[in-house]
């Protein structure tokens, strides 16, 4: 579901170099930009391998190559290529490191002058780079405005999907969450990104150390930063949850004044069920022969119950069903974070809910269904007609770009879901609707 965190060679990608300069409003917050080594890296048994370097990068500069193996940073010995990203990541840009390597069975010692991110840049827009305070650390909130005008304008949130991605992805144009923010800014709106704890400049914890319940604290800070924000109006901020940001938003709508809710991409019904609803949807548009959709639905609800419902330790699950390394190794989390999850009375909130809501559902997303959109919107409705309102946007997928079907979206490869382009329909409805009530 939602933004997946790839294998460990595609997450390294955190560490791609990028432009030199100082970040919109770096001289008022005191949370750096982080350091950045611009080398993607494996696992190698007895070291860390680097695949390929980014041209350009710190790491070209200093002139690492493919096949170089890490042996030290600072002289502490990575045991796997996440530790080289949480060594790197320590430092600011532009700090010097010392990184030990072998090479062709040498071995040498390279000084390395830390690469900075690219910073969004967008002639329409100003990106702020600021920062909150989460459990005592700062994470870095990315808050676009729109370049010309003054005064308080209507604000949105964005409450992303599950997973250790980050929110801070200049080099990626196309990207949903930057799309969206910036058609936005265009429309005279402030928005909020917030970055994960352990995630690009975020202090704190890993990200995959976080359970469901302090991430969303997290937001519930952001949320209370944006309202006092000096470019906002308290009275017009909304929250936007896709995927697992739309089990965050309206529990976050019960806690503190906003003027709207809007989901994207949603769950509608409790944890356990829409896992099996979903990966029976998708076997079936897999063309998976019917007896094995049901073998492996059983099998699926086995080793889900022991992990999410039971708590049981994921290795004695998994050494008494081999197969339930696949069925419940699918989370890009920890399973404290599902497990809270699983417990939650997913749709209860929303009949609590007293704001306006517009519920999105894209039919190229294979990773939720139809039924759960239209749920949410029949439930907030009986208990205040008028209120939600259904928006189905044709070819959207999960990500929020367009796909051909349900079938193409779970057949492509990442990096082919990468080229997809944005839903621009997306960036309409919401700003449609937005329009339509913060006047």
């Amino acid at each position: 579901m939602m933004k997946q965190t790839a294998r460990i060679l595609v997450a390294i990608a955190v560490l791609l170099g990028g432009a030199l300069g100082a970040p919109h409003g770096a001289s008022a917050d005191p949370l750096p930009r982080r350091g950045l080594l611009g080398a993607l890296l494996e696992d190698a048994g007895t070291g860390v391998r680097i695949t390929s370097v980014v041209p350009g990068s710190a790491a070209d500069r200093a002139r690492l190559r493919a096949g170089d193996v890490v042996r030290t940073i600072d002289g502490r010995a990575p045991g796997s290529a996440t530790d080289v990203v949480q060594l790197v990541r320590q430092h600011a840009a532009g700090a010097r490191i010392d990184v030990a390597i072998e090479r062709d069975g040498r071995a040498m010692d390279v000084g390395v002058a830390l690469g900075t991110p690219a910073n969004e840049n967008d002639p329409a827009v100003r990106t702020l780079y600021e920062s909150v305070v989460v459990d005592g650390t700062l994470r870095r909130t990315l808050v676009d405005v729109p370049a010309n005008g003054a005064g308080r304008r209507p604000a949105v949130l964005l409450i992303g999907g599950i997973g250790c991605f980050s929110v801070d992805v200049a080099t990626d144009p196309n990207d949903g969450y930057l799309r969206i923010t910036r058609d936005l800014a265009k429309a005279g709106f402030v928005s909020m990104r917030l970055e994960k704890s352990g995630v690009g400049d975020s202090r704190g914890e890993p990200c995959r150390d976080v359970d469901f319940a302090h991430e969303s604290d997290g937001y519930a800070v952001a949320l209370n930063a944006l309202r006092h924000d000096p470019h906002v109006d308290p009275r017009r901020v909304y929250l936007l949850g896709h995927s697992i940001g739309t089990l965050i938003a309206p529990r976050l709508a019960l806690a503190q004044p906003v003027a709207g809710v809007i989901v994207a991409e949603a769950v509608g019904r409790d944890w356990f069920e829409y896992e099996l609803a979903n990966l029976r949807r998708q076997l079936d548009a897999s063309a998976t022969p019917p007896a094995d959709v049901d073998a492996i639905l059983a099998s699926k609800e086995r080793c889900m119950h022991r992990l999410l419902i039971a708590r049981e330790p994921e290795a004695a699950i998994e050494r008494d069903e081999p197969a339930c390394k696949t069925r419940n190794g699918v989370y890009p989390v920890a399973p404290p974070y599902m497990q809270q999850v699983a417990a939650l009375n997913v749709i209860e909130p929303w009949t609590r809910v007293a704001v306006p809501v517009l519920v999105v559902y894209g039919t190229s997303d294979a990773v939720v269904a139809a039924d759960d959109h239209a749920r949410i919107t029949a439930v907030v409705n009986a208990a205040h007609p008028g209120l939600a309102t259904l928006r189905v946007i044709d070819g959207m997928d999960h990500d929020l770009r367009l796909s051909p079907s349900q079938a193409a979206f779970l057949s492509a490869s990442p990096a082919e879901r990468a080229r997809e382009p944005y839903a621009t329909a997306f960036s309409d409805a919401l700003i449609g609707w937005l329009n339509a009530r913060s006047r």
